[in-house]
């Protein structure tokens, strides 16, 4: 008999958490939303990340306390040797934010929720891939990247491919535009839509302009896109998001369909934002 109480207590105290969880969450959120950044965090991200300069100023505010939350929840991980800096979790927490900070419900209700923590690695680090040929041939290669969307729970990033940027692209960005394609359980190059006439228009616009990319590179014509986009839609989706917020006014010139499905998507138009992209 006691141990049968035990067990209703248990199962109702567990109830009463469960319930009661969501609303702490929110709360607290809410507080790290309103409560001010330390001046050097803006230092930190304009150091690292060129756009930061033209953010008009209620959209940066924002940002910022979404990188608050970002930085108080998610578990930030050194590898091999590393040691992890509160810049550094810092400047991937702002190009994180960035990225759903107009999508509706962000922060209260969902805020990349299901993604517990972030491994930084030095440098580029290795993956071992392993490719089914077909009749029963398998190889295994090791690949050398700077940043991987493993699964949905865990990110890899190489800082010093965050650190010295080059013509090689924004990882972070790269990465994090990765975890939303995966959103709705598959990682295609389709993110999760609100409904379906918008996937259609989506799917319309993103295929003519992926079998527009490979007919150019297989012409030998100029491009603006990195040549990686034409690997895989997945790769696609994640290089033109890059190139969205980097150099907008380039993809709206050059590929005014595309930048309108992705303004529409992330809600943003930066290429309206005052001084030159990067």
């Amino acid at each position: 008999m006691i141990v049968f109480i035990v067990l209703i207590i248990a199962a109702l105290a567990t109830a009463a958490w469960l319930t009661l969880e969501p609303s702490l969450i929110r709360r607290r959120r809410q507080r790290l939303m309103e409560s001010a950044v330390p001046v050097h965090w803006e230092q930190w991200i304009a150091a690292h990340v060129p756009l930061f300069g033209r953010l008009p100023a209620d959209l940066r505010k924002r940002v910022l306390g979404l990188t608050r939350i970002f930085v108080q929840e998610k578990r930030f991980v050194g590898c091999n040797g590393l040691a992890v800096t509160d810049a550094m979790r810092v400047v991937i927490g702002f190009q994180a934010s960035l990225l759903v900070v107009n999508r509706p419900g962000v922060p209260i209700d969902h805020f990349y929720d299901e993604l517990e923590s972030v491994l930084i690695y030095p440098a580029a680090f290795l993956v071992e891939e392993t490719h089914h040929l077909g009749h029963g041939l398998v190889t295994k290669e090791r690949r050398a990247l700077s940043g991987q969307a493993w699964e949905a729970r865990r990110m890899i990033l190489s800082w010093d491919d965050i650190e010295h940027r080059n013509d090689t692209g924004n990882v972070v960005l790269h990465e994090f535009a990765h975890f939303l394609d995966m959103e709705n359980d598959s990682m295609d190059g389709a993110p999760a839509l609100q409904n379906a006439p918008a996937y259609a228009r989506w799917s319309v616009t993103f295929w003519e302009e992926y079998r527009r990319l490979h007919d150019d590179l297989q012409a030998g014509r100029p491009t603006m896109l990195d040549p990686y986009a034409a690997t895989e839609p997945a790769e696609f989706f994640a290089v033109v998001t890059e190139v969205f917020f980097e150099r907008p006014g380039e993809l709206l010139a050059e590929h005014p369909g595309l930048y309108e499905q992705l303004k529409g998507y992330y809600r943003l138009d930066p290429a309206a934002w005052p001084g030159p992209a990067s």
